[in-house]
């Protein structure tokens, strides 16, 4: 679960991190207001979305206007809010269509001249917790480190609760970071440490983190994700989050227990279980495909979320074909899979080509009920055949095909499964 910066910067400062006083608004008034009660400027004005980039991004239709702008004067900060509330930001890190502001977090302006990227996330390899930092803090970041891997540092945290202050003092020695700045800074390595691991984050990031000329250091941006698997925990943190900026799509998904995520792409996916989901998307993406969503549907028993999951993915008008991708194990087999599609048939018809590759628990009872269903599905042997049927579909119209009722043939079926027996 992501939060927005000005909740994450509200955590932080409960656990004493320093950041700077800001105020949110969801109205040109509001903003108005708040930069009044904040005092003299400059300000920033920053929209409120999930994604990162902002400062790279651009609001709606004007390539002038930034997810981060500043003004001098109270009367800018009202109308840059104006101008960014209501609208759609577009950043490197969203899809095409971007993210609806429905906030502006406002600031009082803090410049200077170091600015340091500083993040505590999961290593993946190790399953514990990973600080990460570089002195190339700010918006291009990324950019700095992938051109020069060496301007990041990484110093493993451990899997204890707690960390000593010599942890800080080996990742600020490791930064050259000025001597007066050191201790307030292993300070701060030793509280987000504690905020991680206290609400259960997966990521905590300062992006930058301000060092000024007395050593003093202040949060100028925040971003944190929560763990979703821990929210049962942290009903607080739970509490925190925003049906308005999440998709109806995934508030869907959400509900019904799988996981979705919209891409930019036109192939539609659907995998059970996250590593076979993750594994089609990359197949798709090396054969120069580009995949439009993520979704993964966990082993299910009931044919009525399958269907769900098979509707939400075609409501998408973008998807030209879709490729089905399902290992069938445990409770997990694969004429569920089949049998939800069908039923997503009858409520939406399939009008786009299909892909399925299945394998495993009742794969060929799956295969045969589709080969009768007169849906346009092609079965793939295996992955990398299948991802390229996929994409080959996606860039071909359709082809219609005179078939019987679906209704009928549904009929025919589950009478049969009734009966115990075929005619």
């Amino acid at each position: 679960m992501f939060l927005f910066e000005y909740q994450a910067k509200t955590l932080m400062r409960e656990q004493g991190i320093p950041v700077l006083e800001g105020i949110v608004a969801t109205s040109e008034q509001r903003a108005l207001d708040a930069a009044r009660e904040l005092g003299e400027g400059p300000w920033v004005i920053k929209a409120q979305i999930h994604a990162g980039g902002r400062a790279e991004g651009h609001v709606g239709d004007s390539e002038d206007l930034r997810g981060i702008e500043f003004s001098n004067t109270v009367l800018g900060v009202g109308q840059t809010a104006a101008r960014m509330l209501g609208k759609n930001l577009v950043t490197p890190q969203t899809t095409r269509q971007g993210e609806t502001i429905n906030a502006v977090y406002i600031e009082p302006e803090i410049r200077s001249e170091l600015q340091v990227f500083l993040a505590i996330l999961i290593d993946g390899e190790r399953g514990e917790p990973v600080c990460l930092a570089s002195v190339k803090g700010g918006s291009q970041v990324e950019r700095d480190i992938f051109d020069d891997p060496n301007n990041l540092v990484r110093v493993p945290l451990g899997a204890a609760n707690q960390i000593a202050l010599s942890v800080g003092h080996e990742v600020a020695s490791q930064l050259g970071l000025p001597s007066s700045s050191i201790g307030a800074f292993a300070e701060l390595v030793q509280q987000l440490h504690g905020l991680f691991v206290a609400r259960d984050l997966s990521l905590i990031e300062i992006n930058p983190l301000a060092i000024r000329s007395n050593g003093s250091l202040v949060a100028l941006d925040a971003r944190v994700t929560v763990d979703d698997n821990a929210l049962y925990r942290q009903p607080a943190m739970g509490a925190l989050a925003s049906r308005g900026d999440q998709s109806g799509a995934e508030e869907r998904a959400a509900k019904n227990g799988f996981n979705f995520i919209r891409l930019d792409g036109n192939v539609g996916t659907l995998s059970s279980g996250a590593g076979l989901a993750m594994a089609t998307l990359d197949a798709i993406t090396h054969l120069g495909g580009r995949p439009a969503n993520f979704l993964d549907v966990p082993p299910v028993l009931e044919v009525s979320r399958v269907k769900e999951a098979f509707l939400l993915v075609l409501s998408d008008p973008g998807i030209k074909s879709l490729i089905v991708n399902v290992f069938g194990a445990g409770i997990m087999r694969c004429d569920t899979i089949a049998d939800g599609l069908l039923l997503a048939h009858l409520e939406q018809p399939v009008r786009i080509p299909l892909v399925m590759r299945l394998a495993g628990t009742n794969a060929p009872l799956a295969l045969s009920r589709l080969e009768r269903s007169g849906l346009d599905i092609q079965f793939a042997p295996n992955l990398a055949s299948g991802a390229q049927m996929v994409i080959n579909a996606a860039d071909s119209p359709p082809t219609p095909r005179q078939t019987d009722s679906i209704a009928g043939r549904l009929t025919q079926w589950f009478t049969w499964t009734k009966e115990g027996h075929r005619p």
